[in-house]
């Protein structure tokens, strides 16, 4: 049996290319826990074959400037992997991974696939993905062997490859955001040059939904998990870009006007409890008036219909989820903005 991620790593430290059918480990001399894990589980076999293909569609046509931050956020992830799963946030050199840790593995090789994934052509636009990662040993695990000894930290962001001004200006903007999204996770090397707690697990996405000639849109997920809790938190949003004016989109692009706010508001309590009934949590609405009016709870996808984002928790119960609202954009008619077209197609 064969195994690509080792490959992988040669690649990345010679900078070669894969050949198609590309076979570089021989699993019968697998010699580091690491590598046997690989060679001897089923779903981590297939994750890394899944890796290796997506990380090898995911580089080309990059520039080169591109290819080599690409390159270098592997080389991290291949680190961070070995130290992820392990005790003490170090590779392990002896003994064999559990299946709590074998399963962290494939969860991690997964998870990578799904941020390369992200490196695509959108809109006539190339995008790839940027990455940083971290593994730290939890100071209050009474057991090194304990499932939530390591604490884990990713963040993800989309950056457009082009050098023009338009380009560049996204691309600061983009980091900076995705760097304050993760409290400032990421800077510095990505790795040890961090200031991330030991005692939770995190996920942070900033991922391209939709771009055209002038405009950009993000998905935004962050994903928080305090070790032992009984769930995570996590939270959805967007963020939308405007690349021939070099600014995120604001409210006024849209509405217009002394009244567009409280109409907003009274459009979105209405959709709320048409769609949602007897499911919502809505004893007081003034809390609303500040997220319905911000840009990045706003889903312009829909050319018939505003869709309001919210967050579990905030307008109902965690088990239901992160609901929308939908308005009719006809409904919205008296308070847009003169360019508002412009701005949400």
């Amino acid at each position: 049996m064969f195994r690509h991620v080792f490959l992988l790593v040669f690649v990345l430290l010679t900078g070669m290319s894969l050949p198609a059918a590309a076979a570089s480990f021989d699993c019968a001399k697998a010699a580091t826990p690491f590598e046997h894990a690989i060679c001897d589980d089923t779903a981590l076999s297939m994750a890394d074959d899944r890796l290796a293909v997506t990380y090898q569609t995911a580089i080309g046509g990059l520039s080169e400037a591109a290819l080599t931050a690409v390159r270098g956020d592997q080389r991290t992830w291949l680190d961070f992997a070995r130290r992820a799963c392990a005790p003490d946030a170090k590779p392990m050199t002896s003994g064999s991974y559990n299946e709590d840790r074998t399963r962290c593995l494939v969860s991690l090789f997964n998870g990578r696939s799904t941020v390369l994934e992200s490196s695509r052509m959108v809109g006539g636009k190339r995008f790839y993905p940027r990455a940083h990662y971290a593994a730290l040993p939890d100071p209050d695990a009474e057991d090194p062997d304990s499932y939530w000894a390591v604490a884990t930290h990713e963040l993800s962001y989309g950056q457009l490859d082009a050098t023009d001004d338009s380009a560049r200006a996204f691309n600061a903007y983009i980091e900076e955001q995705a760097q304050a999204l993760s409290g400032g996770f990421g800077e510095g090397d990505g790795t040890e040059d961090v200031d991330s707690d030991g005692s939770s697990d995190t996920i942070n996405s900033v991922r391209v939904k939709d771009a055209d000639y002038n405009s950009v849109t993000l998905d935004v997920n962050t994903y928080w998990y305090g070790h032992g809790a009984a769930h995570g938190n996590w939270t959805v949003d967007y963020m939308h870009y405007r690349l021939d004016e070099n600014r995120p989109l604001v409210a006024e692009d849209i509405f217009a006007g002394k009244r567009w706010k409280t109409a907003l508001l009274d459009l979105t309590v209405e959709a709320l409890e048409a769609e949602h009934g007897e499911e919502l949590m809505l004893d007081d609405t003034d809390f609303l008036a500040k997220v319905v009016t911000d840009p990045d709870r706003w889903d312009l996808s829909d050319p018939y219909s505003l869709i309001l984002q919210f967050q579990p928790y905030e307008v109902s119960y965690y088990a239901y989820g992160a609901p929308t609202a939908r308005i009719p954009w006809g409904k919205l008619q008296d308070y847009l903005s003169e360019d508002a077209d412009t701005y949400r197609y």
